[in-house]
C-alpha cells in the first residue's frame, strides 16, 4: 500500500478513535440516523445491481472508427482539458495502478469506523446508508443525463496517435464523462467523514473543515492519476468528485435530519384531579 494512502487512513482512523461521544443525541445510547433497513437495504441493493449491469453495458459501446480517430487529431480541446493531452502515454499503466490503490482503499475506508464501539452498535444503519450512497452514485453514472449513456465523450487515450489503433478504438473509450473512479472514491471518503462528524457534534467548524479537506485528498489524487492514465480529462474528474461527494454527504445527512425530526415529535402529558373528575392535556410538537 502506498505510504500516502496509509498515512491518510491512519490519520482519519486516529480522529475516529479519539473523538468523544456526542451529547445530543448520545451515540452510546441512540442511533444518529433513522433508517428503514429492509426497504432501503433491498432498494439500495436493487439499484446497485441495476447500475452495475448498466455500467457493464456502457463498456460495450460501438468501436471508434478509424475516420473518427483521425478527425480527433484536428479537434480543439477546451483550455481546462488540454492537460489531458500533454501526458506521457507510456506511463499510463503506472498511473492507472496508483489510482486503483486509492480507489480500493476508499471503498473499504468506512469499515474502519466499526473499530469504535459507538459506530459498531449502529453497523446496520451505517452499512445500509453506505450501500445507498454508492448505489445512487453508480446509478447517476449509468443512467442519468450526466453520465456516458447520454454523453459520448472520447477518452484522452483516443487522441494519442503514438498509440495503436487497437488501444484507441475500444468502445469503452467513448465513456470519458464523468469519472466513475473519482466519484466512487469520493463517496467512500466523504461518507466516512460525514458519519464521523455526525457522531461527534461537539466538533468545531475548524475540525469539520480539516476533516472534509482530508476527505477530498484521495479523490483528488485519483483524479490526477486518471488524467495521467489517459482515462479522463480534468473536467471529467471534477464532475466525478462532485457527484461522489454529494451522495457521500447527503445520504447520511437526510437520514440524520429524518431522525431529528422524528425525535422532535414528543408528546407531553399531564393532568390533575379536582374531586369530581379529571382534566388532562397533551401537547404535541
Amino acid at each position: 500500500m502506498p505510504r500516502p494512502l496509509l498515512a491518510f487512513l491512519l490519520c482519519l482512523l486516529h480522529l475516529s478513535l479519539l473523538a468523544q461521544p456526542a451529547l445530543a443525541p448520545d451515540p452510546k445510547t441512540e442511533s444518529v440516523y433513522r433508517v428503514r433497513h429492509l426497504y432501503e437495504g433491498l432498494g439500495g441493493l436493487a439499484v446497485m445491481v441495476g447500475a452495475t449491469t448498466g455500467i457493464d453495458a456502457l463498456r460495450s459501446k460501438e468501436e471508434i472508427s478509424d475516420e473518427t480517430l483521425q478527425r480527433l487529431q484536428t479537434m480543439e480541446v477546451g483550455r481546462l482539458d488540454r492537460w489531458g493531452l500533454e501526458q506521457d502515454a507510456l506511463k499510463r499503466f503506472k498511473s492507472e495502478e496508483a489510482s486503483d490503490y486509492f480507489f480500493n482503499g476508499s471503498v473499504l475506508l468506512p469499515l474502519t469506523l466499526f473499530v469504535n464501539r459507538k459506530f459498531r452498535k449502529d453497523w446496520l444503519d451505517i452499512s445500509v446508508l453506505y450501500l445507498e450512497a454508492h448505489a445512487l452514485s453508480a446509478a447517476t453514472y449509468a443512467f442519468s443525463p450526466l453520465g456516458p449513456l447520454f454523453i459520448d465523450r472520447y477518452r484522452p487515450v483516443a487522441y494519442y496517435d503514438e498509440l495503436s489503433y487497437e488501444d484507441r478504438q475500444a468502445g469503452n473509450n467513448r465513456n470519458s464523462f464523468f469519472s466513475g473512479h473519482v466519484s466512487t472514491t469520493a463517496v467512500g471518503t466523504f461518507f466516512f467523514t460525514k458519519v464521523l462528524s455526525d457522531y461527534n457534534p461537539q466538533w468545531t467548524a475548524g475540525h469539520r473543515a480539516i476533516a472534509f479537506t482530508l476527505a477530498s485528498l484521495p479523490p483528488a489524487f485519483v483524479a490526477v492519476q486518471r488524467v495521467r492514465a489517459l482515462k479522463h480529462f480534468p473536467t471529467d474528474t471534477v464532475v466525478g468528485l462532485g457527484v461522489g461527494a454529494f451522495f457521500g454527504v447527503m445520504v447520511p445527512h437526510i437520514h440524520k435530519t429524518w431522525a431529528r425530526n422524528h425525535r422532535s415529535r414528543l408528546s407531553l402529558g399531564g393532568g390533575y384531579h379536582d374531586g369530581t373528575g379529571s382534566v388532562g392535556f397533551v401537547i404535541t410538537y
